[in-house]
């Protein structure tokens, strides 16, 4: 038993180091070069070294680019193995492979956003964000992410441990893109268990969701991503595909903008909503709520709640005046 169990490990070791060690890696020359974002591990770490993965993309830089200003767990997945991400790694990462418009503005992606891991805390943050050539994310326990309830992660038994997790674009002759996938990380104290644990984390198990991400990426951008087996099953059963009832799946069955697009295109509709086609979208009610005998609420409702009421404009020193004092501003939204 022992020995089938022995055997079984080193297996799936040889496996993880092959694919994330033999393959994928950047050339001799990328993994050697000084990116932009180094220096912020360099800058409170004397121990930093880099791990460096590459690949080339037929298309278009800025058509690379556009998709990793979309990662993350809030957003559109990692691009790498979901079902490794949430079965192993327990991080709720569900993979969008579309362009969404609400994560395309100017200011969708910004330094000082998180780059969430998850939603309980597990970040790192924004660092630079260059459009068109590269975005780098960036955490450092001596240096925490900025937004309240995030938490600068380290691996156990570190006192310190920073990261860069850097996407850089280079654009090639005939229309292609070099894409360079890039570690860099510092730690403290530098002993040799720690050592192993950041091997084991960013080489092997990383390295292998690295070389993934850069292979998913390649796919996707060059039209050759296939449907995930889970919205396949989802479409055939509730999408009317298995059991044929001659209900079209939706709007656009049996055209490439469904059968090719696999995630829904969030914002689409704001052009055209489907209710406007019985009657039009309602953004302002001035009889709700009803009021008077015969109504649900008429000994209890607030008559004058929203008189002279507007949407109050977000303000983050509200909300963390809220979080502080739990208290909310008294006629929240009247207009002064």
């Amino acid at each position: 038993m022992f020995a089938l169990a022995g055997a079984g490990a080193a297996g799936i070791f040889a496996g993880l180091y092959s694919f994330s060690q033999l393959t994928g890696k950047a050339t001799k020359e990328e993994q050697a070069f000084r990116y932009p974002g180094d220096e912020l591990i360099d800058a409170n770490y004397d121990n930093a070294y880099s791990s460096t993965y590459a690949i080339t993309i037929d298309a278009p830089a800025y058509a690379v680019y556009r998709y990793f200003k979309q990662i993350g767990a809030e957003r559109s997945g990692s691009f790498s193995s979901e079902f490794l991400e949430r079965t192993f790694a327990r991080l709720p990462f569900f993979n969008s492979y579309e362009i969404q418009e609400e994560f395309q503005q100017p200011d969708s992606l910004m330094p000082g956003d998180i780059a969430a891991f998850d939603f309980h805390g597990m970040s790192m943050e924004w660092a630079d964000v260059v459009p068109g050539k590269y975005v780098i994310s960036w955490v450092d326990t001596k240096n925490p992410p900025a937004a309240p309830g995030s938490y600068a992660f380290r691996f156990p038994f570190m006192k310190h441990f920073a990261a860069a997790w850097c996407f850089y674009m280079v654009p090639l002759k005939g229309n292609r893109t070099r894409l360079i996938n890039h570690w860099r990380i510092g730690y403290e104290p530098a002993t040799l268990p720690m050592k192993i644990i950041n091997w084991l984390n960013i080489e092997l198990v990383g390295g292998c969701m690295t070389n993934m991400q850069n292979r998913y990426m390649k796919r996707l951008v060059e039209f050759r991503k296939k449907e995930q087996w889970t919205g396949k099953f989802m479409r055939g059963v509730l999408g009317g595909r298995f059991f044929n009832t001659g209900t079209p799946a939706g709007r656009w069955d049996g055209t490439p903008l469904f059968e090719r697009t696999y995630t829904q295109w969030m914002r689409f509709g704001r052009q055209n909503p489907a209710v406007a086609e019985i009657r039009e979208p309602v953004t302002d009610n001035p009889n709700w709520p009803p009021t008077g005998p015969g109504t649900p609420w008429a000994d209890v409702v607030d008559e004058e709640y929203y008189q002279d009421w507007e949407e109050p404009e977000f303000s983050w020193d509200e909300q963390m005046r809220q979080k502080r004092e739990q208290t909310y501003l008294p006629n929240w939204g009247k207009k002064k």
